[in-house]
């Protein structure tokens, strides 16, 4: 064999051991790579709530004649908030207590004129029983007897009726003011003296700041099965960077809505602890994790 052959083999063998060491080497380093694990959390968006929270709209027409209460100010169930105009509506009060007095002055009268068709009807019988009067005028006292009942029976109607529009006016009079269904922080009040009060108009905002959840609506139908109530959560906040909260999965809606061509569903979460630097409608970041 001449040495041209000789190194000619000694090439390829050098070759193919490199070739060796280069996949020995990537195939030992691909061992030493730890596996990519994929990011399991359910992430949406929330907004924070209180946990009790009350909007209040005016239930009559008009306009606001005093304000009550400020914005931040602390409140108790039944105390009065905003009140309304109400010249207009004690009018109607006092017009129908009027009326309900004249009404029950003609029940009574009705009564006295009824004891009197009674009396004279039982004279009539009495006198005729011992042929003292005509059968005519027994006739006319039974006739007079009738209509006294059937006057008081329309007079007590009639006083029924009135004292149903007292009370229908005293209902709208005390519609006029607006007052607190639960104690609480008034959050927002958006009405000033003078304006006029729309119906269905949120003029008021009452919360209970004791307790706090995050509510999310963007879960679709895609992920929403792998969401349980108790999942652990982490919330993160716009407005506070580097504020993390734990908390735990709280209550799945079992309904869905159609929410920019998606079935989702609501899903609220309670936070562990809380912060005060947050407010009510304040943008919250979530992970679950199912």
């Amino acid at each position: 064999m001449t040495k041209r052959k000789w190194l000619l083999i000694l090439l390829v063998v050098l070759l193919a051991a490199g070739a060796w060491w280069a996949w020995d080497s990537r195939r030992n380093n691909n061992k030493n790579i730890p596996p990519v694990q994929a990011d399991q959390r359910i992430l949406s968006e929330g907004i924070v709530y209180p946990v009790k929270y009350a909007q209040m709209v005016m239930p009559v027409d008009g306009m606001i004649g005093e304000i009550l209460v400020a914005e931040g100010e602390k409140v108790k169930a039944g105390q009065p908030l905003i009140r309304l105009v109400r010249q207009d509506y004690e009018a109607r009060v006092g017009s129908a207590g009027s009326d309900v007095a004249r009404a029950a002055a003609a029940v009574e009268q009705a009564r006295v004129n009824l004891a009197d068709a009674e009396r004279e009807y039982n004279r009539q019988q009495q006198l005729e029983a011992a042929g003292a009067t005509a059968r005519q005028q027994l006739d006319q006292a039974r006739t007079a007897l009738d209509r006294s009942r059937a006057a008081l029976a329309q007079a007590e109607a009639d006083l029924t009726t009135q004292q149903n529009r007292k009370t229908e006016a005293e209902r709208l009079l005390d519609k006029t003011e607006l007052r607190a269904p639960m104690a609480g922080t008034v959050s927002f009040l958006d009405v000033k003296v003078g304006e006029h009060a729309l119906l269905g108009a949120v003029l008021v905002r009452i919360a209970d700041e004791s307790a706090w959840v995050v509510r999310s609506d963007d879960l679709t139908e895609l992920v929403i099965a792998r969401v349980k109530i108790g999942n652990s959560v982490v919330l993160t906040f716009d407005g506070i960077p580097g504020l993390e909260i734990p908390g735990k999965v709280a209550m799945i809606r079992p309904y869905g809505e159609k929410k920019r061509g998606d079935i989702t569903y609501t899903v609220t979460i309670a936070p562990d602890r809380w912060d005060d630097r947050l407010r009510w409608m304040m943008t919250a970041q979530i992970a679950i994790a199912p």
